[in-house]
């Protein structure tokens, strides 16, 4: 069995007109031919997670460590990500946009994190692992509640914030990081060149390095941190994405595998639709195009599409090439 997951191609509702109205007519003529059924999870970390079995609060910090390299950086057990985001003030509010608008580099990566890590040692231990993916470390008793950052993302933080449940204050360290992060000479450059100031950090993703996983999958595709942390917790072969469908090696007898294609989430957090409709398209033509091939090979192929009103699974067998006679609907009604 091969499962496709696709985050954020079923856009929601407030998405620009050109997003919600898109037609991907190799995807729709499969889509009608398919069993569809709807599941809760509203977003590709919720289907993974179900996946595995992994009960909410989701360690996603935790498991995308394990993604980013298969030897966790040292710390006090308890991961968070701490990811450099941008708040903007909007009237009354103050808006929470994630780093796909930022740009970020790694000297100013490095350099704004060791300024964060000189402020809060010993409680604290930051790890970069990439400029737009940052890590803390802290005892698993200090770990807050926290709001996952995909959902935070667009919104007014009041009311978003993370509740501490010990010793560390987490809303008072949120309050110093900004303090820090807005007097630093990266964001001072940042500003005199008109980019938007790394001027926040936010905590997500809570939890500890799972002991052991079931092996959802034999072979996970895709560059995805979060996916490739589950898949080597779980034992699973990783690999990098192939160029199409047909390219996609069929795994051993017995085993699924997994592709994910992430392409359009950066560009719908950013909200630039010229670059999300031009990544949906590059996916019809490579990945969907060749549907009728891949179940030449494949036993089943199951797509899983999230969306706000939870996930939208089509299950196509080869029996659904012989339902060619029924009439495409375009992809907002599947949303």
């Amino acid at each position: 069995m091969l499962d496709i997951l696709v985050p954020d191609l079923l856009v929601p509702a407030d998405a620009p007109a050109a997003m919600r109205e898109v037609r991907l007519p190799h995807l729709e003529r499969w889509l009608v031919r398919a069993q569809l059924e709807r599941r809760t999870a509203r977003s590709a970390i919720e289907a993974l997670g179900a996946a595995y079995g992994i009960e909410s609060p989701i360690p996603v910090a935790a498991v995308s460590l394990a993604g980013e390299s298969a030897e966790p950086p040292a710390g006090a057990g308890g991961w968070l990500r701490a990811d450099p985001v941008h708040l903007r003030v909007d009237r009354d509010a103050l808006t929470l946009h994630d780093a796909s608008i930022l740009g970020v580099q790694a000297d100013e990566a490095r350099a704004l994190v060791a300024e964060l890590q000189r402020l809060f040692a010993p409680d604290l231990h930051w790890h970069v692992a990439a400029p737009d993916r940052w890590y803390v470390s802290v005892a698993p008793a200090e770990l807050p509640h926290t709001t996952p950052l995909p959902e935070a993302h667009g919104r007014n933080v009041f009311g978003l914030l993370p509740k501490s449940p010990g010793r560390v204050r987490w809303g008072a360290a949120l309050t110093e990081a900004q303090m820090i992060l807005a007097s630093h000479a990266v964001n001072q450059a940042r500003e005199s060149a008109g980019q938007p100031p790394i001027n926040s950090v936010w905590f997500w993703g809570e939890g500890e390095r799972p002991a052991a996983l079931v092996r959802a999958y034999g072979d996970v595709h895709g560059e995805d941190v979060f996916a490739r942390g589950l898949a080597r917790l779980s034992g699973a072969r990783t690999h990098a994405l192939p160029e199409k469908l047909g390219s996609l090696d069929v795994p051993a007898k017995g085993e699924s595998a997994l592709v994910v294609l992430s392409s359009l989430q950066a560009p719908l957090r950013r909200n630039d639709a010229p670059a999300w409709l031009a990544a949906a398209r590059e996916l019809d033509e490579r990945w969907f195009s060749g549907m009728a091939q891949a179940l030449d090979r494949f036993d089943r192929v199951r797509l899983v599409l999230p969306s706000e009103k939870g996930s939208r699974i089509a299950t196509l067998t080869p029996r659904a090439k012989l339902r060619w006679y029924r009439r495409a609907k375009p992809l907002a009604h599947h949303a």
